[in-house]
C-alpha cells in the first residue's frame, strides 16, 4: 500500500485522528480508509517522498551497455597451469 503524508490544517497539533499519529502537525499512514477520511475533512495529503515514481532516469545513472557478442569474457588464469601437480611443501625428516 503506498504511503501518505498528513499535514493537519492545525500546524502545531500533536495527537491522534483517525488512528494515525501526528507530532506538530504531520503523520504518515498507509491506511486509505484514513486517507480518505483526511481529504474530506482538508486535511494536506500527500504521497510519501520514498513512493513516488521518477519520470525519467537521474542524469548521473546512464543506462548501462550490455558486452557485445563477439568478445569473449576475460578469465583470470590460474597460478598454475591446470594438470600440474603442486609438489608438498613439507621438507623430508631427517
Amino acid at each position: 500500500m503506498p504511503r501518505h503524508t498528513i499535514e493537519t490544517p492545525v500546524t502545531d497539533y500533536t495527537g491522534t485522528v483517525a488512528g494515525v499519529r501526528f507530532t506538530a502537525g504531520r503523520g504518515e499512514t498507509d491506511n486509505e480508509n484514513a486517507v480518505a477520511y483526511f481529504q474530506r475533512q482538508g486535511y494536506t495529503v500527500t504521497p510519501a517522498e520514498d513512493d513516488v515514481e521518477p519520470d525519467e532516469l537521474p542524469v548521473d545513472d546512464p543506462p548501462v551497455a550490455p558486452a557485445p557478442l563477439d568478445e569473449a569474457p576475460v578469465e583470470n588464469p590460474s597460478a598454475e597451469p591446470e594438470g600440474t601437480k603442486r609438489a608438498s611443501r613439507r621438507t623430508p625428516a631427517k
